[in-house]
């Protein structure tokens, strides 16, 4: 499954094609990105029949394919390895194109380790058919971006604080490193089991982020018109008076790991931790 916006996308996948047939390996591809390839019906289907017949899932893109691709799947948990294709920092995706193609007898033959990642879900009290998933993050934000929102937050139905922001992120650990980190959101290790609130641009210096325990229940209520967001993506617009619940999913997100690097190997890598330059100091005799 791959992001059809991205060329490198399409240009990769005749080769990686001829490899996966050169190793008689079953593999099915997204019939979007099918188009032109010559493929067999055998090997083509559509998006979201893929996860019924997949035992890993190769998703070709960013950080928002990778999200994306968790959201076909859902609660069938098949495990997904990211291969980034963009320019990017892509803190989800393991490997690069080049990466790939050393790695495929490796994929091929399972010799890769599956990580649990955390997912929330949301739901709506005034309408039972709004339930979402986010492997990311939830954000209650603008529905108008003149205007700043008035948010009442609670945990486990205990009144926490009131904030007049821009919005409130509700990430998991996995979504530490995303649109809360760019709002000054604390960077969490994705095993550990926790949610983090943090507020964009409130407007007191008083009110910052809060890690909670994962099995809190957390409840906006906004006291104007705002919207629903999971990983980035619309879920509903909000009246005032709702009450969105934000808990820790029933299902996770099996994220492949294959290199065998850790979460600080990542930080080091992709936000360039390290790279300054050190100067010692020595005494002079």
């Amino acid at each position: 499954m791959g992001n059809l916006g991205k060329p490198a996308f399409r240009e990769l996948l005749p080769g990686l094609i001829a490899a996966l047939l050169e190793r008689d390996a079953a593999f099915v591809l997204d019939e979007a990105a099918a188009e032109g390839l010559g493929l067999p019906d055998a090997n083509v289907m559509p998006v979201a029949r893929i996860p019924d017949v997949a035992n890993l899932i190769l998703s070709f893109g960013g950080d928002g394919t990778l999200l994306r691709t968790a959201r076909v799947i859902g609660e069938r948990q098949i495990p997904i390895l990211g291969v980034n294709i963009g320019a990017g920092l892509g803190y989800l995706t393991e490997l690069s194109v080049h990466d790939l193609h050393h790695s495929l007898d490796k994929i091929l033959g399972g010799r890769y380790k599956v990580e649990e990642r955390m997912m929330l879900s949301a739901s709506l009290d005034r309408d039972a058919t709004v339930c979402s998933h986010a492997l990311n993050e939830f954000v209650v934000g603008h529905a108008q971006v003149s205007h700043t929102l008035h948010l009442e937050l609670l945990i486990d139905r205990y009144p926490v604080a009131t904030y007049r922001c821009d919005g409130i992120i509700i990430s998991t650990p996995t979504g530490s490193t995303a649109y809360s980190l760019s709002v000054g959101g604390p960077i969490v290790e994705p095993k550990q089991k926790a949610m983090i609130i943090t507020p964009i641009s409130p407007h007191t210096l008083t009110l910052r982020p809060v890690v909670i325990s994962d099995d809190r229940v957390v409840e906006i209520r906004p006291k104007d018109t705002a919207t629903l967001a999971a990983d980035g993506q619309m879920v509903q617009t909000l009246d005032a008076g709702d009450v969105v619940r934000v808990r820790r999913s029933t299902f996770t997100t099996g994220i492949v790991n294959i290199t065998g690097h850790d979460f600080y190997h990542v930080l080091r890598t992709k936000l360039h931790w390290g790279k300054g330059t050190i100067v010692e100091s020595r005494s002079k005799n």
